[in-house]
Protein backbone atom coordinates (compact mmCIF):
# COMPACT_ATOMS: atom_id res chain seq x y z
CA UNK A 1 0.00 0.00 0.00
CA UNK A 2 2.86 2.38 0.86
CA UNK A 3 4.54 1.63 -2.48
CA UNK A 4 1.36 2.52 -4.41
CA UNK A 5 1.09 5.90 -2.60
CA UNK A 6 4.80 6.49 -3.17
CA UNK A 7 4.53 5.69 -6.92
CA UNK A 8 1.44 7.92 -7.26
CA UNK A 9 3.22 10.79 -5.54
CA UNK A 10 6.30 10.39 -7.76
CA UNK A 11 4.18 10.21 -10.91
CA UNK A 12 2.34 13.40 -9.89
CA UNK A 13 5.59 15.28 -9.21
CA UNK A 14 7.07 14.10 -12.51
CA UNK A 15 3.95 15.26 -14.39
CA UNK A 16 4.02 18.73 -12.81
CA UNK A 17 7.73 19.17 -13.60
CA UNK A 18 7.26 17.95 -17.20
CA UNK A 19 4.31 20.28 -17.89
CA UNK A 20 6.14 23.18 -16.25
CA UNK A 21 9.20 22.79 -18.44
CA UNK A 22 7.36 22.27 -21.72
CA UNK A 23 5.07 25.29 -21.27
CA UNK A 24 8.07 27.67 -21.28
CA UNK A 25 9.59 26.59 -24.60
CA UNK A 26 8.52 29.62 -26.69
CA UNK A 27 8.43 32.34 -24.05
CA UNK A 28 11.71 33.97 -25.12
CA UNK A 29 11.34 33.64 -28.90
CA UNK A 30 10.96 37.02 -30.64
CA UNK A 31 9.01 37.55 -33.84
CA UNK A 32 11.56 37.68 -36.65
CA UNK A 33 9.15 39.16 -39.20
CA UNK A 34 10.63 42.46 -40.40
CA UNK A 35 8.82 45.75 -39.88
CA UNK A 36 7.14 47.39 -42.87
CA UNK A 37 9.36 49.32 -45.28
CA UNK A 38 8.35 52.52 -47.04
CA UNK A 39 9.80 54.24 -50.09
CA UNK A 40 8.14 57.63 -50.43
CA UNK A 41 8.21 58.94 -53.98
CA UNK A 42 6.23 62.15 -53.70
CA UNK A 43 4.85 64.68 -51.21
CA UNK A 44 3.79 67.62 -53.38
CA UNK A 45 1.39 70.48 -52.87
CA UNK A 46 -1.23 70.48 -55.64
CA UNK A 47 -3.72 73.34 -55.12
CA UNK A 48 -5.48 72.58 -51.78
CA UNK A 49 -4.10 69.04 -51.46
CA UNK A 50 -0.87 67.21 -50.84
CA UNK A 51 -0.29 64.35 -53.25
CA UNK A 52 1.41 61.45 -51.44
CA UNK A 53 2.91 58.61 -53.46
CA UNK A 54 4.85 55.69 -51.97
CA UNK A 55 5.56 51.98 -52.16
CA UNK A 56 5.00 49.96 -48.99
CA UNK A 57 6.15 46.43 -48.17
CA UNK A 58 4.49 44.97 -45.08
CA UNK A 59 5.32 41.30 -44.44
CA UNK A 60 2.74 41.30 -41.64
CA UNK A 61 0.00 42.98 -43.77
CA UNK A 62 -0.89 46.62 -43.21
CA UNK A 63 -3.14 47.24 -40.20
CA UNK A 64 -3.00 51.04 -40.03
CA UNK A 65 -1.67 53.89 -42.14
CA UNK A 66 -1.48 57.46 -40.89
CA UNK A 67 -0.30 60.59 -42.66
CA UNK A 68 0.68 63.69 -40.72
CA UNK A 69 2.07 67.06 -41.74
CA UNK A 70 4.19 69.09 -39.35
CA UNK A 71 6.24 72.25 -39.62
CA UNK A 72 9.78 71.80 -40.96
CA UNK A 73 11.12 71.16 -37.44
CA UNK A 74 8.54 68.44 -36.77
CA UNK A 75 7.23 70.20 -33.67
CA UNK A 76 3.78 71.50 -34.69
CA UNK A 77 1.26 69.15 -36.30
CA UNK A 78 -0.84 70.87 -38.97
CA UNK A 79 -2.77 67.97 -40.54
CA UNK A 80 -3.39 64.28 -39.81
CA UNK A 81 -5.22 61.71 -41.88
CA UNK A 82 -5.92 58.04 -41.14
CA UNK A 83 -6.02 56.00 -44.35
CA UNK A 84 -8.86 53.47 -44.19
CA UNK A 85 -9.25 52.52 -47.85
CA UNK A 86 -9.55 48.72 -48.25
CA UNK A 87 -7.13 48.75 -51.18
CA UNK A 88 -4.38 49.73 -48.71
CA UNK A 89 -5.36 48.16 -45.36
CA UNK A 90 -4.77 44.41 -45.01
CA UNK A 91 -2.27 44.26 -47.87
CA UNK A 92 1.18 42.67 -47.84
CA UNK A 93 2.63 45.02 -50.44
CA UNK A 94 1.32 48.28 -51.82
CA UNK A 95 2.79 49.25 -55.16
CA UNK A 96 1.62 52.73 -55.99
CA UNK A 97 0.15 54.01 -52.72
CA UNK A 98 -1.45 57.31 -53.82
CA UNK A 99 -3.50 59.51 -51.50
CA UNK A 100 -4.53 63.17 -51.54
CA UNK A 101 -4.66 64.97 -48.20
CA UNK A 102 -6.73 68.14 -47.89
CA UNK A 103 -4.74 71.12 -46.59
CA UNK A 104 -7.01 74.09 -47.29
CA UNK A 105 -6.75 76.61 -44.45
CA UNK A 106 -4.22 74.49 -42.53
CA UNK A 107 -1.16 76.71 -43.13
CA UNK A 108 0.82 73.99 -44.90
CA UNK A 109 3.73 75.39 -46.93
CA UNK A 110 6.57 74.08 -49.07
CA UNK A 111 9.29 72.79 -46.74
CA UNK A 112 6.89 71.36 -44.14
CA UNK A 113 7.42 67.70 -43.24
CA UNK A 114 5.11 64.87 -44.30
CA UNK A 115 5.28 61.68 -42.22
CA UNK A 116 3.83 58.39 -43.43
CA UNK A 117 3.39 55.88 -40.59
CA UNK A 118 2.59 52.24 -41.37
CA UNK A 119 1.74 49.65 -38.70
CA UNK A 120 1.40 46.00 -39.66
CA UNK A 121 -0.76 43.24 -38.21
CA UNK A 122 2.18 42.14 -36.02
CA UNK A 123 2.23 45.55 -34.34
CA UNK A 124 5.47 46.68 -35.97
CA UNK A 125 5.60 50.32 -37.11
CA UNK A 126 7.74 52.23 -39.58
CA UNK A 127 7.69 55.98 -40.24
CA UNK A 128 9.02 57.59 -43.42
CA UNK A 129 9.24 61.33 -43.85
CA UNK A 130 9.74 63.70 -46.75
CA UNK A 131 9.94 67.45 -47.12
CA UNK A 132 6.91 68.81 -48.95
CA UNK A 133 7.60 70.36 -52.35
CA UNK A 134 5.56 72.30 -54.89
CA UNK A 135 3.92 70.33 -57.68
CA UNK A 136 6.15 70.18 -60.74
CA UNK A 137 4.65 71.82 -63.78
CA UNK A 138 4.64 69.31 -66.64
CA UNK A 139 4.64 72.17 -69.16
CA UNK A 140 7.98 73.63 -68.01
CA UNK A 141 10.02 71.38 -70.30
CA UNK A 142 8.14 72.40 -73.43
Amino acid sequence: MKSIKYLSLMASILSVVTFGLTSCDNDDVEDSTPAPSIVMDEANIEDDFICVKADVTAPGKTAAIQISVTDANGTTTKVTKDVTDAKYIGMLNIDGFHVHVGIEGKGVVVGDLLKLKVTDANGKTTVAQKSITQEEDDDEDE
